[in-house]
């Protein structure tokens, strides 16, 4: 008894050995290089009162930003369905022990009408082995390696997402700093009016209007720079959290809002877009794997031929019977409702719906580069309006301010003349992170994260 028992614990040992003999694990895949670089270079922190500029806000995002981590799962979790695809090619083993209880009035086959009560085991182990079908796990494998594919270029196109985020907020809070300057000078201009006009007033040079006026002008020019103080804040919450650091200490950004010309010709651009947005090739190989599904859908006409071999012991502790059984199977598949058919319906669906998805992408995409170098080049215009209005404005701001203490002007004049200044200067800001902006926007429609990464800029 002792001897049987050691065989069959060593049969059950050597099979579940032999399962895991059989799993070869999948060689690992090297994830997108934006992923494994800065595993490389380490944790990126930011410390307080440090300079960032756009290069390590862009390597923060791509290390800490959840997307990113979460893309990086749907790879590994790719990756674990290619081995369960794998998994028909190698033996199924299988092994179970069942102990009973018996008493003499038991009806169970075995009881053999002893009297008093005895034990019943049985132990069993049983192997099956994939010979042959035509096909089907041979494209299930197939199939999920597309899927893989398509899952590393996702990644790629949530880093470029997330990339092109950082870089919208990036400049924003530098737009908004500009702002907030230009908002500081403001009530500084204004409170000088007011010094200068509470001065005519004390010399009884000029009426209390025009302290009064100075002073309206004075609060109203307080009121802007509160909210473009809090937009700031705002807009530095909104940077943090794209970063994936919602708690980062005080930092300043390298102020880089400035005018490069973007001279990469839009035809150039257009085909560099349709040949390397990654998201448009995720729909390519989604749509690979769909027609993959279809030809798999086909093959459930087709039989499947198995092999198995078991061993079994059963019986009463003192009689434990042998056995054994080799066979092959054979699985024609007759009649199953149509189910073959629909299938094959559905997978030809599916392949006409990512067909049309990849077309209304392709289209996107070159909708999205046309409008974004419409908008480079208007922005481009108002950078160099901006420029001279910004000289005119000042010097009409220096003609309103010298009438004014000429006692020959007034201070609806001066008030006119500063507001036409900031406006000026708002608009040049403004044209400035326009163009920025547009250009971001190409780089990321083309598949390009980097910035500037091989594109053609000249600095003016």
């Amino acid at each position: 008894m002792k001897k049987r028992l050691a065989i069959i614990a060593l049969m059950l040992t050597t099979g579940v050995a032999g399962f895991f003999l059989y799993q070869q694990p999948l060689q690992a895949q090297p994830l997108a290089p934006a992923v494994t670089e800065e595993a490389v270079t380490g944790p990126l922190t930011i410390s307080a009162g440090e300079l960032l500029t756009l290069d390590k806000v862009v390597a923060i995002t791509r290390q800490n930003q959840p997307s990113i981590v979460a893309a990086q799962g749907n790879i590994s979790a790719s990756q674990s369905r290619v081995g369960q695809a794998r998994a028909p090619y190698y033996p199924q083993i299988n092994g179970s022990a069942v102990y009973d209880r018996l008493s003499q009035d038991s009806t169970i086959l075995g009881a053999r009408g002893l009297d008093g009560n005895f034990d019943q085991l049985a132990f069993r182990i049983r192997g099956d082995q994939l010979l042959y079908d035509f096909g089907k796990t041979a494209t299930r494998i197939d199939i999920e390696k597309t899927n893989l594919e398509a899952a590393r270029s996702n990644l790629n196109t949530v880093d470029d997402q997330a990339v092109f985020n950082a870089k919208l907020a990036y400049y924003n809070v530098l737009k908004i700093a500009r702002d907030n300057e230009v908002a500081a000078e403001t009530v500084k201009q204004f409170e000088e009016h007011l010094q200068q006009a509470q001065g005519f007033f004390d010399a009884g040079v000029k009426p209390k209007y025009d302290v009064t006026k100075a002073e309206v002008d004075l609060s109203s020019a307080k009121l802007v720079q509160i909210q473009v103080n809090n937009n700031l804040r705002l807009a530095r919450v909104v940077l943090n959290n794209t970063m994936g650091l919602p708690d980062a200490p005080d930092y300043l950004l390298a102020n880089n809002l400035t005018f490069d010309r973007f001279t990469l010709p839009f035809e150039q651009a257009l085909s560099l877009a349709l040949t390397n947005r990654p998201d448009l090739k995720t729909l390519m190989l989604r749509k690979q794997a769909a027609q993959q599904t279809v030809a798999l859908a086909r093959k459930g006409y087709t039989p499947v031929l198995s092999g198995n071999a078991g061993a079994n012991y059963s019986g009463d502790t003192d009689t434990l019977d042998e056995g054994w059984s080799v066979g092959l199977a054979l699985t024609v598949p007759v009649f199953n409702g149509h189910l073959t058919r629909h299938q094959i319906g559905e997978a030809r669906a599916n392949v006409d719906i990512v067909t049309a998805d990849e077309t209304l992408l392709r289209q996107n995409i070159q909708k999205e580069v046309q409008q974004n170098y419409l908008i480079l080049a208007e922005a481009e215009e108002r950078i160099n309006v901006a420029k001279l209005t910004i000289g005119q404005a000042e010097e009409n701001a220096r003609i309103a301010s010298g009438r004014y203490s000429a006692g020959v002007g007034s201070p609806v004049e001066v008030t006119d003349a500063d507001i036409l200044l900031v406006q000026a200067k708002a608009s040049h800001i403004q044209a400035l992170y326009d163009y920025r902006i547009a250009q971001v926007s190409i780089e990321q429609a083309i598949g390009v994260a980097e910035e500037n990464d091989g594109l053609p800029v000249t600095t003016d």
